[in-house]
């Protein structure tokens, strides 16, 4: 029997956080936390009704999980039960802005219940929430408690509790969800395990206890339910019994400064280049499902998991490895979520224009064998914005990446394969180094932008070549190494097969802002 469950309003959800009040990066953190114990504890709650064992839990992760086990005469009505429950709980706690949807299927085949409960799941999905169907059709039902006072930050809950602003000082009242999940952002960079219980003494997730254990050794007893390594996922622990042991990559990156205290966005936006701007980035594999049905038809479901472990494995594990390496360039990167098949990550602009490319390459190498490509947006935000519309924005860019043929970034107003990548970014630096060095202005890269939209822009303008050449002749010095540059752009610029002219607009894009002072961001 497969049973398959997918968290919806993930992304509306970890994003509706409000700058006010500071600890932005902190409450990110928490909420995408807070969608992953979802996915663990309600996994955990249907093996346990079912009197599964902890690894009929086959896959989880990016709010998704298949679990795989015997059926029996119950299973249905069971379910049906769990199910009721979690939308009472998810109503309660999250006011239904996340749903848990849950499908299953004893087909015969591992392959065929795979499908059919795949079918019924994107069935499921689709239906309104609707209340217990033997109450009928009850309207009061669907009233949330009132907001009274509502919380100062997310607005959506009641304010109990006071919270003082970092940076001003300023007191708001706030509720239990936004204090809890600013604590919770807080203490995850020095916790080590996750430890999931019967009871619940502190946070409780659908009826289970869930401790973020700071300690060498936490408490365990009979109680206990599961453990995760935050670490090591992979590695158990010699006091953790092997049936008790979650191997989930559960932590993600986070910049500290010496003392090991989270960065703030504001801090982290001071070591960009030029333009104090954050990235956001956000990507993942292209046509993974069409991937996903050939191994299904082929080698059956355990070589499906088996990707998506890997792909896990590469998303969830190697890239925060690579991002706390302390010899890397990369320590400065928030990850908000990566796991699964997809990532949206937080840094200082240009070190996230440089960790993109390098990303796709580690991606490339280990996915080559499946023919797995990666797709990509990256959107400009400055540190004190909500990040929600920053990420909205990366959304559309990598649809837009994807419709241009896949495999490529859209970024700074254009798409690009992967492979120009590098020719992009080092003629913009090169740019850079001019600009910073006076061997051309600043105000001519306005005038580049300007020319290259004019000529290869929606209506091309013929006569912009001949402006881009007398704009050389009369301003950029003579046997310069810049001079030189421009002299092979006027001989190329009606070429929009030239990777240089065709995304001028870009290189200048970049150019700009890695060369704009504090003065012109005032």
């Amino acid at each position: 029997m497969i049973i398959l469950g997918d968290i919806s309003g993930i992304q509306n959800y970890v994003f509706d956080v409000a700058e006010e009040g500071g600890g932005q990066a902190q409450r990110l953190r928490a909420r995408s936390f807070f969608v992953q114990l979802l996915a663990e504890t309600a996994a955990l709650r249907l093996v346990r009704a079912l009197k599964w064992p902890l690894d009929a839990i086959r896959l989880s992760g990016a709010g998704k999980f298949l679990l795989r086990g015997s059926n029996t005469p119950e299973v249905e009505k069971w379910l049906a039960g769990e199910q009721q429950w979690i939308d009472e709980w998810l109503l309660r706690e999250t006011r239904a802005e996340l749903r848990l949807s849950i499908a299953w299927a004893d087909s015969g085949s591992e392959t065929a219940s795979y499908r059919e409960a795949q079918r019924r799941l994107q069935r499921s999905k689709a239906k309104p929430w609707a209340p217990v169907p033997q109450d009928g059709w009850n309207p009061s039902r669907l009233l949330l408690a009132p907001l009274d006072a509502p919380c100062d930050l997310c607005r959506h809950a009641p304010a109990i509790e006071p919270e003082r602003d970092r940076e001003s000082g300023q007191v708001r009242q706030v509720c239990r969800g936004c204090a809890r999940n600013r604590e919770i952002g807080r203490r995850l960079p020095q916790s080590r395990w996750l430890v999931i219980c019967d009871r619940a003494e502190s946070e409780e997730f659908f009826g289970f206890g869930v401790d973020i254990a700071t300690e060498d050794r936490p408490a365990i007893g009979r109680e206990t339910v599961a453990v995760a390594n935050f670490r090591n996922p992979e590695e158990r622990p010699s006091w953790c019994p092997p049936e008790r042991f979650l191997k989930r990559r559960l932590m993600a990156h986070v910049p500290t400064d010496q003392q090991g205290t989270p960065v703030w966005f504001t801090e982290l936006a001071r070591d960009a280049r030029g333009d104090q701007l954050l990235a956001v980035l956000k990507a993942d594999a292209d046509s993974l499902g069409v991937r996903f049905e050939q191994l299904l038809n082929t080698n059956g479901l355990d070589a499906m998991q088996s990707l998506g472990d890997r792909l896990d494995a590469f998303f969830a594990g190697r890239l925060r490895q690579e991002l706390a390496n302390q010899v890397g360039r990369w320590q400065s990167i928030y990850t908000i979520f990566a796991g699964g098949d997809d990532l949206v990550m937080v840094g200082p602009w240009n070190v996230i224009v440089d960790f993109a490319s390098t990303m796709r390459q580690w991606f490339a190498e280990e996915f080559r064998e499946h023919g797995l490509t990666l797709s990509a947006g990256l959107e400009l935000m400055k540190p004190k914005r909500p990040i929600k519309p920053a990420v909205e924005r990366a959304e559309l860019l990598l649809n837009e990446a994807k419709d241009s043929g896949k495999d490529r970034l859209a970024a700074f107003g254009q798409v690009w394969q992967w492979t120009d990548h590098a020719a992009i970014i080092t003629a913009a630096g090169q740019l850079v180094e001019w600009a910073n060095a006076g061997e051309i202005q600043r105000g001519w890269l306005h005038t580049l932008l300007e020319l290259a939209l004019a000529r290869h822009g929606d209506k091309p303008e013929p006569l912009a070549t001949a402006r881009l050449a007398y704009h050389v002749d009369r301003n950029w010095k003579k046997g310069t190494p810049a001079r030189r540059w421009a002299d092979r752009l006027i001989n190329d610029f009606d070429d929009r097969e030239q990777i240089q002219v065709r995304y001028l607009p870009a290189i200048v894009r970049y150019a700009l802002t890695a060369t704009r002072t504090r003065a012109e961001e005032d």
